[in-house]
């Protein structure tokens, strides 16, 4: 009987990954057979070819703008990571009290779609906009750089802001699982400042959860087009996906499973560089423990 259990378990789970592997790898191998094949030609790559000719009306080409938007994921990233890291662990060990007050604040941009904040930044826009034939004041410039379509400096504080709720709560689960107080007072009882306390004691724990936040954030700002379109910006591969300029399904389809098989290679890449650099710390703490047992 248990062995008859143990067979039907097996099976079903073999029926699960069937159907999941069905479900989810087979429209991509369906429109990846729509872009090759041309009927009365057979298997053709020009759908393909044609991506790297030209790009959207007055925009840059394929490979600038997947440049562009991996610029701006690893930007977001690092810029959404320093200022998470220290506050979480600041709230955690200073201010827990706080600590609802700013979930729910981090929480927000769930609530108020990304019309919305685009909305309000374009009204700050036009307010501090000068008047005809006046300089602007120093807080136009400021705002006037920021916005600048040479560097995504505004795309990154607004992906910022769009990325809290994900990467507050991916962070906050890290250091639940850790003990960050006694790995604090452990470090600073050792001599160690507050940087390196917090890149070579909670960095180092939290590899896997800032890893996680990153994975969250790269997809975010990789599929964003709301904002980057309404503000103007021509450069990123959202934008540039969707202007296009040319009326064949089959280069439409190209181009999003050209861009699902380089986002998943990156993200191979990631994965592979992060349990790489893991395995090395491990045998390191390894060897040096056996040292210090010898």
């Amino acid at each position: 009987m248990r062995n008859r259990s143990s067979a039907w378990g097996a099976a079903g789970r073999w029926i699960v990954l069937v159907v999941a592997a069905v479900y989810f790898i087979g429209p991509f191998l369906a429109a990846l057979w729509f872009t090759v094949h041309r009927a009365g030609h057979g298997v053709s790559f020009a759908a393909y070819k044609e991506i790297f000719k030209s790009g959207g009306i007055g925009q840059v080409g394929f490979g600038a703008a997947l440049a562009f938007s991996l610029v701006l994921s690893v930007v977001t990233i690092a810029f959404t990571l320093a200022v998470m890291v220290p506050t979480q662990v600041l709230l955690r060990l200073r201010f827990p009290r706080t600590r609802a007050l700013v979930e729910v604040l981090c929480l927000l941009p769930l609530v108020f779609p990304p019309v919305v904040l685009v909305v309000g930044v374009n009204s700050i826009y036009g307010a501090a906009a000068p008047a005809p034939n006046h300089p602007g004041s120093p807080f136009f410039h400021v705002l006037a750089w920021i916005k600048d379509q040479s560097h995504p400096a505004l795309l990154v504080l607004l992906y910022t802001v769009m990325s809290l709720p994900y990467v507050f709560r991916t962070i906050d689960s890290g250091l639940r699982a850790i003990d960050v107080r006694t790995l604090v007072e452990a470090s600073r009882s050792l001599g160690a400042g507050w940087g390196r306390t917090i890149f070579s004691v909670i960095v180092a724990s939290l590899r896997t959860s800032l890893l996680n936040a990153g994975f969250l954030v790269f997809a975010l700002v990789m599929g964003e087009f709301t904002v980057a379109s309404i503000l103007l910006y021509t450069k990123p591969f959202s934008v540039w996906l969707v202007q296009l300029p040319s009326t064949s399904g089959q280069v439409q389809a190209a181009v999003s499973v050209l861009a699902l098989l380089l986002v998943e290679a990156i993200l191979v890449v990631i994965t592979l560089g992060s349990t790489g650099l893991r395995a090395r710390a491990e045998q390191k703490a390894r060897s040096e423990l056996k040292e210090v047992l010898a």
